[in-house]
């Protein structure tokens, strides 16, 4: 059946290439075998898309305008996101057919056809658009930043550019999959330290709004003064219930602007700066940081790119303000005739002794590129072990505190029950 499956390539091509019109419809349609076909289409209207659907031998079904998601839809859990799972699924199946040598355009198609989830569909399908008017594909990527991030986007850059593509996509996918799996960790780890804290709050919040305010009349009615304990707990109750919708209000406000801070390019480069001063987060950060720029570095000098330009790639495919600075500077080095491990050691804030000296042992033996790799390899294993410390001290450490609450909590209750009873 070739004249078939060109008429199928046709069809597809036809469909990515709509994505000037604007309007999106979800439909249903059948071909002349009877089998089902249902995806997405962009059209000037309706009746276009439908025709469109027919100039294709396929007899439409259903065609309807594709519903934004709405605030509600979030909460309620139609959710537009993409998971790191999906993420890393999707990932893993691109680097296998562009492992097997399937052209980028055709890998991309089928991603669409088996497509798992609708967000996913809805992600490749943004993919091969740019990639039909001209993008490449990092900066496809790029302009899905809410879902990549810079990292991968610089990654795939680096692929590009060194004719490595397949490589680092592997790379990214090990490294999503990676990335997924200590997520799970931490979250499983914190499954039951959260049980326990939801618990407590909605507990603390019955007792300081429902039985704080009676303890304080039967303490007034007996003319008797309350332990500090209780009197603290009588005061947040009082609080709470002339001001709890004030703060509550005032809190969604505050988190509404620091989450939209953080999100900009200002932002993003205040969080650069100061996230290595946090105590044990920002040491992960660090490890992190150097893994990914050596990993970018050595994976672009091996494909033949001058240093001076893997170097600078590689300081924005980190991701963070400080070392993508870092990137310029070193390769600014380099180029007047520096030893880029004489350089790293004048950074030994950012960049251990360990990595100097290690990228000394590459300069000196012609082999940047493996050791680049290798300290990659060291690090990441650094961030693992790390992680994985601080989601084991985080469980037993989480219920020590709220231990130590409940016990507070009890005692402001108990105490004067046990007061009252004496004076009586």
């Amino acid at each position: 059946m070739p004249g078939a499956q060109n008429k199928n390539k046709i069809f597809f091509t036809s469909f990515v290439n709509f994505n000037n019109f604007g309007m999106k419809f979800i439909y249903k349609a059948k071909d002349r075998q009877g089998n089902v076909k249902a995806g997405r289409i962009e059209a000037r209207s309706q009746e276009a898309g439908i025709n469109i659907l027919q100039s294709y031998d396929l007899i439409v079904l259903e065609i309807s305008p594709e519903r934004k998601i709405t605030f509600l839809d979030q909460i309620f859990g139609k959710k537009s996101k993409i998971s790191k799972k999906d993420l890393a699924i999707f990932l893993r199946q691109f680097a296998t057919l562009l492992e097997s040598q399937v052209p980028l355009g055709e890998a991309l198609k089928t991603l669409f056809l088996q497509a798992g989830t609708p967000a996913i569909k809805d992600l490749v399908f943004d993919l091969m658009s740019d990639l039909d008017a001209g993008m490449p594909l990092s900066r496809a990527v790029e302009r899905r930043s809410d879902i990549f991030g810079d990292f991968y986007s610089q990654m795939i850059k680096s692929g590009e550019i060194s004719g490595r593509l397949e490589e680092v996509l592997v790379y990214l996918a090990d490294y999503s999959e990676h990335e997924n799996d200590l997520t799970d960790k931490a979250k499983s780890a914190a499954v039951y330290p959260a049980f326990l804290l939801g618990t407590f709050l909605v507990i603390s919040v019955v007792i300081t709004v429902v039985l704080a305010p009676q303890m304080a009349d039967i303490f007034a009615e007996f003319g008797t003064t309350p332990p500090l304990g209780t009197k603290i707990l009588i005061s947040f109750g009082g609080f709470f219930i002339n001001w709890g919708i004030l703060m509550a209000i005032v809190f969604l406000g505050i988190f509404w602007f620091f989450f939209n801070y953080f999100g900009s390019q200002e932002g993003r480069r205040l969080i650069g700066i100061y996230i290595f001063k946090v105590p044990i987060i920002g040491g992960i950060y660090k490890k992190i940081f150097i893994s990914r720029f050596c990993e970018t570095a050595g994976t672009l000098i091996k494909g033949g790119i001058p240093v001076v330009s893997a170097l600078e790639v590689a300081g924005a495919a980190t991701g963070n303000y400080v070392y993508q600075k870092l990137g310029l500077k070193i390769a600014e080095g380099v180029k007047r005739g520096e030893n880029i491990s004489n350089i790293l050691k004048e950074h030994s804030d950012y960049f251990p002794l360990l990595v100097g000296q290690m990228v000394a042992v590459g300069e000196g033996t012609g082999r940047l590129d493996q050791v680049l790799q290798k300290a990659s390899q060291y690090y990441q294993k650094e961030v693992d072990r790390a992680f994985l410390s601080m989601i084991d001290l985080l469980q037993p450490l989480m219920v020590i505190v709220i231990g130590i609450l409940v016990a507070f909590l009890v005692a402001a209750v108990l105490l004067p029950i046990y007061q009252l009873a004496q004076s009586v």
